[in-house]
């Protein structure tokens, strides 16, 4: 199952030269920087009994198919904030911005009704989210209605660049006729998590009035913080807690 919150690159919007970059950041970057100082989250997120699970072929299915509802329930509430995000970035005339924010959107919509159709669920208004699932909609409905517009695209990428490297981590500890060898196989790939991190670094080289460091961070681990929850949360373990904001954003 590749995650609903990577990019389908083949989307209409993303089609354009300044959203086509896929050459993997330098190591100063700002993006990569945040990368780097998301590891221990990721390695949290490599050891958690979900991913484990699914390098042993012992996850429980239960587990499996009640991470995907989750997954489904956070995209039906949280797919407006995109929407808000792309309406935002075009009043300012951030129009690739708003391609970012647009296909997310589209994705989002896509993948929530193929699952309710899947699992024969009427509405997304029949399904309640877990703590994890609530935290991670509220914290990027937060950034999605008070944060500069950018900080909606830098919030995407804790997920398109942990999910990539955790498949890459088991790709070789999993057999090829494992349960879950469809997991690694979907998920194996950085293009889209590169698109998001050079298009965040060009941004703030372009205005560079809008970055902060320690927002940058903060939503960064914010959103790596939710992935890492969003794990625990299927296999009972207990969460960990939410970064501190900065007292000055």
């Amino acid at each position: 199952m590749k995650s609903p919150r990577r990019f389908d690159l083949t989307h209409p919007a993303l089609q354009k030269d300044a959203l086509n970059n896929e050459t993997k950041p330098p190591e100063d970057s700002i993006s990569w920087r945040l990368w780097l100082a998301g590891q221990a989250i990721a390695q949290d997120a490599l050891n958690t009994d979900y991913v484990q699970g699914i390098r042993q072929g012992n996850l429980d299915p239960n587990d499996y198919g009640q991470y995907t509802i989750q997954d489904c329930t956070y995209c039906a509430h949280a797919q407006d904030d995109y929407l808000t995000i792309e309406q935002r970035a075009r009043n300012d005339s951030a129009l690739d911005l708003a391609s970012f924010a647009k296909a997310r959107y589209d994705s989002y919509v896509k993948y929530t009704n193929e699952q309710l159709t899947a699992w024969h669920i009427k509405s997304p208004s029949a399904l309640a989210p877990s703590p994890a699932a609530q935290t991670y909609i509220d914290f990027e409905h937060q950034i999605a209605t008070t944060y500069p517009p950018i900080y909606g695209v830098l919030a995407m990428i804790p997920c398109d660049q942990l999910w990539p490297w955790l498949a890459e981590q088991l790709n070789d500890q999993i057999k090829s006729s494992g349960i879950y060898s469809f997991w690694i196989k979907e998920n194996i790939g950085f293009t889209g998590a590169y698109r998001l991190d050079n298009f965040i670094d060009a941004w703030f080289a372009q205005y560079p009035e809008i970055y902060n460091w320690e927002r940058a961070l903060y939503v960064y681990q914010s959103c790596l913080t939710c992935e890492l929850n969003f794990f625990k949360s299927a296999c009972g373990q207990a969460l960990s807690p939410m970064p501190t904001a900065p007292k000055q954003l």
